[in-house]
């Protein structure tokens, strides 16, 4: 294993578990763990200056979610993430992404409608300045917004293990040209839907959001690989 991991700097707030869950997780969707490569226990643990058995509940957390493979008699290795696993992915996206909308619509306050509408604007703004990054964060915040309005707990904690995928997607098709626009328009129909407490509009439009978001990815994540 050629990355190596800085120390973790304990708090009062955080769990071991999680935070070493987070690192190799982070790092294995930042590449900067590769497809194959081993992941040792001990190696690890010496690194984040941890014990071995949070390292070894984070690999297994990273199993369920095959972004690591148990090989016999080589140990862990690093998933190969295909386009298969992304495609599935992203199905999952959409239909999460449309039911929390479909329950937001009726829960969510006049205030947070709002809020959405400001931030529709300011993610446009930032996009026509060129500054991806900051439209990119402003955008986790405009989803985040329903997420939490549809109060459903247990729909946010299992969208939450697509966050990072998300979130790394929506970069790459926020590149494709004429996307921000579309988004534009894309966000103020969900917005008035929202506003309306039409859960069925919120949904279409939610669904159309993502899978537009989906299908821009697709085409500039995987164009090098047509004939």
């Amino acid at each position: 294993m050629d990355y190596r991991f800085s120390p973790i700097k304990y708090n009062d707030s955080g769990h071991i578990r999680d935070s070493v869950f987070s690192i190799l997780r982070n790092a294995i969707l930042e590449k900067k763990l590769e497809p194959g490569e081993r992941l040792v226990e001990r190696n690890i643990a010496e690194q984040l200056g941890v014990s071995r058995t949070p390292v070894r509940e984070a690999i297994r957390k990273l199993e369920l979610e095959r972004l690591v493979t148990h090989i016999p008699r080589k140990g862990v290795v690093v998933s190969e993430f295909t386009k298969a696993d992304i495609i599935e992915i992203l199905l999952i996206r959409a239909s999460l992404e449309a039911l929390m909308s479909n329950i937001a619509a009726t829960k969510i306050k006049t205030k947070e409608v709002e809020r959405l509408a400001s931030l529709a604007q300011h993610i446009s703004d930032e996009q026509k300045s060129g500054n991806m990054k900051k439209s990119n964060q402003l955008n986790d915040t405009f989803h985040e917004i329903i997420y939490k309005a549809a109060e459903s707990p247990r729909l946010y904690n299992l969208f939450s293990t697509l966050r990072e995928y998300i979130t790394k997607f929506t970069q790459v098709a926020y590149s494709k040209p004429g996307r921000p626009e579309e988004v534009w328009q894309e966000h103020n129909e969900i917005i008035e839907a929202l506003r309306a407490q039409d859960s069925f509009r919120a949904e279409t439009a939610a669904k159309r959001h993502v899978e537009n978001s989906n299908k821009a990815f697709l085409e500039m994540a995987f164009s090098q690989d047509e004939p």
